[in-house]
C-alpha cells in the first residue's frame, strides 16, 4: 500500500489488485466521525484526478478511515463562516459541488465503502458514486432542513435518480434517518453486508471489475451517463467508442481467449 497524497484528514491510498491497482479516497477525521470541513472538500478534486491519470489505477473507493462512520455530514461548527455573507457561501457551495462532481464525473468506476452513517454531505459524496455498498448497522439521512441551508441541485438530482422523486422528498423534507435495509430497498445503497464482511465483500466485487476490460467499463460508464443526462440517441462520441473496440485491443483479445478457451488478459489501460 502507497500514500500518494496526502491532506490533514484525507488521503489517497493505492492498494496493488490481481489485474490492476484500487485507489482508495480515505476519510481521516473519526474524531469528528469524518464530517468534511472545507480543507477536506477542496482536497478532494486533485486526488480523484490523481487517482483517474494513474494507468495502473482500475477503480476507486470511498471509505473512512474505520467503522466510525463513513461521513457524519458537513462540518456544521464552520457554518457559521462559511456562511456569513455570500462570498464565503459561494467559495463553500463551489468546493462542495467540485468535489462531488469530481467522483460523478470520474471516468473510472468509484465504489463508495460505508461503515456508519453516511449523513448529509456523506450522502452527496456517496450518491456520486457509482455504487454503495454499506453494513447492516449504516444509517443514511439528508438533514438540510433540520440546520436550514439547502441542498445542491446536482446532489439532489443525483439521489432522485437512485431512490425516486417521492423518496427523495421524504429524506429532505424529513431530515430523518433510514437504515441500512430501507435505504437497499430505496435503492441507496447498493449491497449491505456484516460488518465484519463489508471490505471483504467490496474488494472481491471490485477485484471483478479489475479483472474485466476497462475499455468496456468505462464505455459503460460514460453511455450511462449520457443515458442519465436524457440523451435519446447514442452520441457521435460513443458511437466512435463501440467502433473502435477492437483496433484499441481488448476486443481482439476478448475474441481470442474465448476462442482458446482460456482466461482473457486485457491490457487497455486508457
Amino acid at each position: 500500500m502507497t500514500a500518494t497524497e496526502t491532506s490533514r484528514h484525507i488521503r489517497l491510498e493505492t492498494h496493488p489488485g490481481g489485474r490492476g491497482a484500487v485507489a482508495h479516497l480515505v476519510l481521516d477525521r473519526p474524531e469528528k466521525r469524518n464530517a468534511l470541513n472545507l480543507e477536506m472538500w477542496r482536497a478532494i478534486p486533485p486526488l480523484v484526478a490523481r487517482a483517474e491519470a494513474d494507468p495502473a489505477v482500475k477503480a476507486i473507493v470511498v471509505r473512512g478511515v474505520d467503522r466510525t462512520a463513513f461521513a457524519a455530514g458537513a462540518d456544521i461548527s464552520q457554518f457559521r463562516e462559511r456562511f456569513r455573507n455570500r462570498e464565503n457561501a459561494l467559495a463553500y457551495m463551489q468546493a462542495v459541488n467540485g468535489a462531488a462532481g469530481s467522483l460523478a464525473d470520474c471516468l473510472k468506476p468509484v465504489i463508495a465503502l460505508i461503515h456508519g452513517d453516511c449523513v448529509g454531505g456523506g450522502v452527496e459524496l456517496a450518491i456520486a458514486c457509482d455504487l454503495r455498498f454499506c453494513s447492516t448497522g449504516s444509517r443514511f439521512g439528508i438533514t438540510p432542513a433540520r440546520l436550514g441551508i439547502c441542498y445542491s441541485m446536482a446532489s439532489t438530482r443525483r439521489v432522485s435518480q437512485a431512490i425516486r422523486p417521492s423518496k427523495t422528498k421524504d429524506l429532505l423534507f424529513t431530515g430523518r434517518l433510514i437504515d441500512a435495509a430501507t435505504a437497499e430497498a430505496w435503492g441507496l445503497a447498493d449491497r449491505v453486508c456484516a460488518p465484519d464482511a463489508l471490505d471483504r465483500e467490496t474488494a472481491v466485487f471490485v477485484e471483478s471489475i479489475c479483472r474485466n476490460s476497462q475499455y468496456s467499463v468505462r464505455y459503460a460508464k460514460r453511455a450511462l451517463r449520457e443515458i442519465a443526462a436524457g440523451a435519446a440517441e447514442e452520441p457521435d462520441l460513443l458511437r466512435e467508442l463501440r467502433l473502435g473496440a477492437y483496433e484499441a485491443g481488448d476486443l481482439k483479445e476478448g475474441i481470442a481467449a474465448y476462442l482458446e478457451k482460456r482466461k482473457p488478459d486485457f491490457s487497455w489501460n486508457g
